[in-house]
């Protein structure tokens, strides 16, 4: 049977590199062979047909990993990108080579984080975590309409779970942090535990920082023979964002000003307060195991920012500018609330055949409120006083109203001990209605310059089928083959930007096809994890003539991800290992046109690197010394769908060291060693204020250093 840690593998000079990991029976990161995203019940990884990741709580502290780029550094194929327009708390992941906010799933404890809409990527904590596992390709079946490429799944340890943990971090930048996870004491059978944490994360970059109050409260009990449970998790996310200090216009990338300006205008803010509440039943009947939640959440974000358009300072301030400003900014307010409900029930209807079926709701209510207008601002990042500036040049608002159902039943049917056969079919009805108003104000009065709705129905099916073969077992030795074939859909994204929104495209779809192997060898002592897969993207944005020369948004975009993923772990000692990975994407449009006419098919898929590569040395022994070396390779890339800019690969080098210090525990973590600033995210809202083909892109942030003391009460 498979062992699942983080399955590495990895490639230098063409060769595969045996990885190194600590053998399960040693490792203070242990983690049960398992999975539970792709089922909803527990199922050893060797019998799902799918490429799975997991990592445990223990290895992400011992690596000092804490934050998605790092969490997910040692997975083929999957990119936790930093920042990105959720501000400096977000992340933008890449899986199966895209690289879209809204292209995965962000699952946290069995809930969808972000509802009908966006992954909440920003308010995801590190603290309490018991495990990640990450799904490559959609879930069309136990998730339905809300992924393509892969589900991130954070899971939190159980009430009553959860190790009292007390730490304090200080670091580069001014960061600094205080954290707490404790089983607090049970209440008759009423089981409970806690986490806290309190921090600031400094950054290079100039006027940006993350401030961050999060708690989150388990309970649970039993009630004669049914388990109740309930999650609380409060999460103030006070953000000073960093601004697009790598400008595109068209094919020239401004590299002549400072790596670390921010152009975002005087009081610039990202500021959210996510209130999510959880209550579930889960027991035993006569028809099988049963379990059903309902997931209540209330976003508030409170906005304002800005972008630096593209010709700022080639040219003079009033030339080719129109105003003479430099930059175009937005205040903003937006209100979230969110719905999930989903019942389920798993049964063993033979020793050989499991079934789970269910039904499940998912409801997103959304409404923006903004202003948007221009500032003047220095090369330095100074805003400067201009006629005009901070001007209600336009008032938008837009609401956006999105309820996901579905129906599903999947089957898992084992046709001999050494074949299993995964079988999911769903129905899904998605409804989905918008409006918006723009009111020009820049002239004697208010004009309003748009005033729309629309509304979008839609039921289909989507499924997948999957076949694993043990085709070989040798005591902890063996060999499993697996293909599966994939069918989804997903509504387009809706980003609450500053413009007002309404039309609503018909949904894009997707076939996905994955073969692989899993295979444990040397007693145990080496995994590995291959996978060859293409995803065909159907019914996606593009941009249609629209009779009168002008191109506006329109289904038919067609593009094509294919590629191969590969890791594996090799124990060299039983406290050493080294961990490593490879994945080649090759990610094209088959048909798209770009918003003035020209057709780029053939091009490949803008912010996708053709090579992925990792290595991961990692140390752990019984007297409490922990350390950790992971080196991140990105390759080149194209920054635009035109293919006219292209940018060289880039490596990120993070390292730990801890050790015990009688009932403490010190460490040193140091992240992004090698001090690469290369642009790992694009702004989906930059485009929407600057001058056509002008586009801004985020940074990694610079190198830092973080210490932390911490003590485990046993």
């Amino acid at each position: 049977m498979l062992r699942p840690g983080p399955i590495v593998s990895a490639f230098a000079a063409g060769v595969l590199l045996p990885a190194l990991a600590v053998h399960a029976t040693d490792a203070p990161w242990v983690l049960e062979k398992v999975e539970v995203t792709a089922t909803r019940v527990p199922e050893p990884l060797d019998r799902v047909p799918a490429s799975i990741s997991l990592v445990t709580g223990e290895e992400l502290r011992a690596r000092g990993a804490n934050d998605l780029r790092t969490a997910l550094s040692l997975f083929a194929g999957v990119e936790g990108s930093p920042g990105g327009d959720g501000g400096p708390a977000g992340a933008v992941p890449s899986l199966w080579g895209l690289r879209e906010a809204d292209a995965f799933l962000l699952v946290v404890d069995n809930v969808p984080w972000g509802g009908a809409f966006n992954p909440a990527t920003p308010s995801v904590d590190m603290t309490g975590v018991e495990r990640i596992e990450v799904l490559r390709g959609s879930a069309p079946v136990m998730f339905g309409a809300t992924s393509f490429v892969g589900v991130i799944h954070v899971i939190h340890y159980a009430a009553g779970k959860a190790p009292t943990t007390v730490s304090l971090t200080g670091g580069s930048y001014g960061s600094y942090g205080v954290s707490a996870t404790a089983s607090l004491p049970a209440l008759g059978d009423w089981r409970q535990s806690l986490t806290l944490n309190l921090d600031k994360k400094g950054y290079a970059e100039d006027r940006t920082e993350v401030r961050r109050v999060h708690a989150l409260y388990r309970g649970a009990t039993d009630l004669g023979g049914t388990n109740f449970h309930v999650d609380g998790d409060v999460s103030i996310l006070p953000q000073n964002p960093a601004g697009n200090y790598l400008l595109r216009d068209g094919g020239t990338v401004h590299t002549e000003f400072p790596v670390d300006v921010n152009f975002n205008p005087a009081g610039a803010k990202l500021n959210q307060q996510r209130y999510h509440l959880v209550v579930g039943l889960d027991g035993d009947s006569a028809l099988g195991k049963w379990a059903t939640t309902l997931a209540v959440t209330r976003t508030n974000d409170d906005i304002l920012r800005g972008f630096l358009r593209g010709n700022s300072f080639v040219d003079p301030p009033d030339a080719g500018v129109g105003d003479a400003l430099q930059a175009d900014g937005f205040s903003q307010t937006r209100h979230f609330t969110d719905v999930y409900f989903d019942a389920h029930v798993t049964n063993d209807l033979t020793p050989a055949l499991n079934l789970t079926y269910g039904i499940d709701h998912l409801h997103g209510d959304g409404r923006e409120d903004g202003v948007n207008f221009g500032y003047c601002i220095d090369p330095s990042g100074v805003e400067q006083v201009c006629d005009g500036a901070r001007h209600a040049d336009e008032i938008v608002s837009s609401s956006d109203k999105r309820d996901f159902s579905g129906i599903y039943a999947q089957m898992d049917y084992k046709i001999v001990p050494t074949l299993d056969w995964l079988l999911g079919l769903r129905l899904n009805h998605t409804r989905e209605s918008a409006q918006g108003v723009a009111i020009d104000n820049t002239g004697e009065a208010p004009v309003v310059v748009f005033d729309g709705t629309d509304s979008r129905v839609t039921t289909r099916l989507s499924g997948l089928a999957g076949l694993s073969w043990h085709a070989w077992t040798d005591g902890a030795n063996g060999l499993t083959l697996y293909a599966d074939y994939r069918n989804s859909f997903k509504p387009l994204a809706i980003d609450f930007g500053p413009e007002a929104e309404v039309q609503i495209l018909k949904p894009e779809t997707a076939n996905s096809y994955e073969i692989g192997l899993k295979t444990n060898l040397l007693d145990g002592r080496f995994d590995l994890d291959a996978s060859l897969f293409q995803m065909d993207f159907k019914n996606g944005l593009t941009y249609a003539n629209d009779g009168a020369g002008n191109y506006a948004r329109a289904n038919g975009g067609e593009t094509r991800f294919k590629g191969f993923e590969v890791e594996a772990t090799y124990e060299l000692l039983a406290d050493l290992r080294l961990s490593g990975h490879y994945a080649s994407h090759d990610a094209r449009f088959v048909s798209y046109t770009l918003d003035d006419g020209t057709d780029v098919a053939g091009h490949r898929f803008e912010m996708s690197p053709r090579q992925q590569a990792g290595l991961g040395l990692l140390y752990a022994d019984a007297e409490g010394w922990t350390a950790s070396l992971v080196a991140s390779y990105a390759g080149e890339r194209y920054l635009n769908k035109r293919n006219s800019v292209r940018v060289g690969g880039y490596t990120t080098v993070d390292a730990s060291v801890g050790t015990r210090l009688g009932k403490y525990r010190l460490q040193v973590n140091g992240y992004n060693l090698s001090d690469r600033r290369d642009a790992v995210a694009e702004s989906d809202f930059h485009e929407a204020f600057t001058v056509s083909g002008t586009a801004g892109y985020y940074r990694l942030p610079a190198r830092s250093v973080m210490l932390v003391l911490s003590r485990e009460f046993r």
